[in-house]
């Protein structure tokens, strides 16, 4: 999980809830409606369904808000952090643009074969699958809250994602709430576990392929960050904090280099 930077809310899901402004309306209804944009023969109608996916996946740069798989519009949901069912006619959670967030599905992970083996998704959840209607209670991670510094480590021998104390300390944040959002959203999950561990063995072994390049093993990871982590591509690589951490001094100098906020 890494902090997600919002764009304002499309002009869309405003119009919406200005048609609407007087009645109680539910995410449900909305995702299907269309409204019309513009004037005269320039007028057009756009459906809510088609723009809200494309900003958050655009906002988040194509991963998951939660464990950072790639998502696209074919396997993706619309997660609110604090569930729909909380909403009432004063604070209408499920239009509130900054309690929405771009969430893989089926749980990300997933290989194209696995969509046919459909007690997966059920048995072994994670993000927002698995936390499901709990009710964030200022232990679980907002996204949307956090710092820009990393606050996980993970282990090279298996992908799994674990608080970084020194990092949790660093940033005034509670281990016990990085561990409880880590268990919440099921991010160790084994098919995460796997992703992460061939992500970190890549790095690894590339760092190995180059060493020649560069003498200063600070300035290759540098270099490397600077090719998988750049502001300049419209995606972020899939496990962007995973790559993070793997790549170290030289990652955060990078991320400094391009004044990196979320």
């Amino acid at each position: 999980m890494k902090k997600v930077l919002k764009s304002p809310e499309p002009e869309e899901l405003k119009i919406y809830k200005d048609n609407y402004i007087t009645q109680f309306r539910k995410w449900e209804q909305a995702r299907k409606a269309r409204v019309k944009i513009g004037s005269g023969k320039k007028a057009k109608k756009v459906e809510i369904k088609d723009v809200i996916p494309s900003t958050l996946i655009a906002d988040q740069k194509g991963i998951c808000a939660y464990c950072e798989m790639t998502i696209h519009e074919n396997f993706f949901s619309v997660e609110h952090f604090i569930p729909c069912h909380l909403s009432t006619q004063q604070k209408n959670y499920d239009l509130d643009w900054q309690n929405m967030l771009g969430n893989c599905s089926p749980p990300g992970g997933l290989l194209k074969e696995d969509l046919q083996k459909l007690e997966i998704p059920h048995k072994f959840p994670c993000c927002g699958k698995a936390k499901d209607k709990f009710v964030p209670d200022g232990q679980l991670l907002n996204p949307l809250e956090l710092p820009t510094s990393r606050l996980f480590r993970f282990r090279s021998r298996d992908g799994e994602i674990m608080p970084d104390e020194n990092a949790c300390e660093q940033a005034g944040i509670a281990v016990a709430s990085v561990q409880f959002t880590i268990d919440i959203l099921n991010l160790n999950v084994d098919r995460l576990k796997r992703h992460r561990k061939t992500v970190i063995d890549e790095i690894n072994q590339e760092i190995y392929e180059r060493q020649g390049e560069i003498d200063n093993q600070v300035l290759l990871e540098k270099q490397i960050a600077s090719e998988r982590l750049s502001n300049d591509k419209e995606k972020w690589s899939k496990f962007f904090t995973t790559i993070r951490w793997v790549l170290g001094e030289g990652a955060e100098k990078h991320l400094l280099d391009i004044s990196y906020s979320g």
